[in-house]
């Protein structure tokens, strides 16, 4: 994610030149003018909020337990990487020495490697040797809503994620970036943002080349592994429909369905 991240930074300080005349406008009704690519303008929109960007939520009490035993299997598999953790890197190879505490891949490399260890039958599922983000946003998408199935099951609300579950979208058309798309996994359950309504601040844990808001990667070049913040906007339903990747310090965000899974065994 690291061009997307290069990409959304230098769109942030060319607006500040470009749009001057804006400054009167509210954020929400504002112009973005991001450009063009695979013929398509790219997915972005304002943050719906006129006025300062809020703060995090703060989290008033602790983490409720993973509702299955795959779900708490992956929280205690996050837990052991952060307290062995010595060097991590973001990088398209996975590569992995925990008893030296070297955790070097990608989020898909990093999604698969906790599952393998998590919940097998659910990474069974994907098909795959080396599954990218795109084939966890498949097969969450292909699972029931009621019940689990072949390990997964789909949350259609995102109110009702729990710590444990997996998140993933794919790369929207006209996004200039050669990822699929990004996964990972949740670490608490959503909080929602003041004076945005339908959107939710979601802590979670992945890989990456550029960090999010409150991110332990903040002072780390290399990337890799992290916990940060993101805050997902939703429709009517309450189906994420965008995501900010700074949190609610993000000024624009990408619109693609983000879909979240409960991993069963």
């Amino acid at each position: 994610m690291r061009r997307v991240a290069v990409l959304l930074c230098a769109l942030t300080t060319a607006s500040a030149a470009d749009t001057l005349p804006q400054r009167d406008v509210p954020r929400s009704q504002r112009v973005l003018d991001v450009g063009i690519h695979e013929g398509v303008p790219w997915p972005l929109i304002n943050a719906p909020i006129d006025g300062p960007l809020p703060p995090a939520p703060i989290a008033t009490e602790p983490a409720p337990d993973p509702p299955t035993k795959a779900g708490a299997r992956v929280v205690a598999t996050i837990t052991s990487i952060q307290s062995t953790l010595v060097t991590s890197k973001y990088q398209p190879s996975t590569k992995v020495k925990a008893a030296d505490g070297v955790y070097d891949w990608d989020c898909s490399g990093m999604a698969a490697w906790i599952l393998r260890r998590s919940a097998p039958s659910a990474l069974k599922t994907l098909h795959s040797s080396r599954p990218v983000a795109r084939d966890f946003a498949q097969a969450i998408e292909r699972a029931p809503v009621k019940k689990p199935r072949n390990g997964w099951q789909r949350i259609a609300q995102l109110a009702d994620v729990m710590p444990g579950d997996v998140f993933a979208w794919r790369r929207p058309r006209g996004m200039p970036s050669k990822n699929t798309g990004h996964v990972g996994f949740v670490l608490d359950r959503p909080r929602p943002v003041d004076g945005m309504p339908g959107a939710w601040a979601v802590q979670i844990a992945d890989s990456t080349s550029s960090y999010h808001q409150d991110d332990t990667r903040s002072s780390d070049p290399d990337g890799g592994f992290g916990i940060g913040t993101l805050v997902f906007l939703t429709d009517e339903s309450g189906r994420a429909t965008s995501y900010g990747w700074s949190g609610t310090r993000s000024e624009w965000y990408i619109v693609t369905p983000v879909v979240f899974g409960r991993v069963d065994r």
